[in-house]
């Protein structure tokens, strides 16, 4: 809870001199371009988050490393968190960039659960569908579950929409239970 707090703070704090910059796009690439980085090269991620190298030789690290490849903002923001000793925070504050930047961007994310994968042609329309729902841009992340037996589950913020056939059978049966409990009539 605190370390997201954190990250939020330390997110809204690059979030709003990319906005002075105009660059909250450029920022947010080059949050994902490190993350790649990180997760590419784990042992870099190590180096970076132990705590007894020197500060400042994790900063001549992360200049050689990143100089060419990122904007001065981000190098200078990575600077300033090997200064406060949050290198381990960085996914939670990329993350947290990440909902600051979907904000911004009027964009939502649509978790997908299907019992199939999608073909590309359905994820369009499915995506142009939840667009003119909602009237936001939709972020799509499909994930595969064959327990679904077929249709789709939608999530999109706190509300769900469950149109699967595990779920219709579940509700059939409950209707099933329902009506026979007590309600079992003999015509003679």
């Amino acid at each position: 809870m605190i370390k997201e707090a954190v990250a939020r703070r330390y997110a809204k704090g690059l979030f709003d001199v990319a906005c002075e910059l105009k660059a909250v796009d450029e920022v947010a690439q080059d949050l994902e371009q490190i993350a790649a980085l990180l997760a590419q090269e784990p042992d870099l991620q190590e180096v970076l988050e132990y705590r007894r190298v020197p500060t400042m030789a994790k900063k001549e690290i992360i200049r050689k490393i990143m100089q060419d490849r990122i904007s001065p903002v981000v190098l200078g923001f990575l600077e300033i968190l090997v200064d406060k000793h949050r290198e381990g925070s960085f996914g939670a504050i990329r993350e947290a960039y990440r909902d600051l930047f979907r904000k911004h961007k009027n964009i939502v994310v649509a978790s997908i659960k299907t019992a199939y994968p999608l073909g590309s042609q359905v994820e369009l329309n499915l995506r142009d569908v939840l667009q003119k729902a909602t009237g936001k841009s939709i972020e799509l992340h499909v994930s595969v579950h064959p327990e679904l037996l077929g249709g789709l589950v939608v999530q999109i913020g706190d509300r769900v929409f469950d149109g699967s056939v595990t779920k219709n059978l579940q509700m059939m049966g409950a209707r099933i239970m329902e009506r026979s409990q007590g309600k079992l009539e003999v015509n003679m």
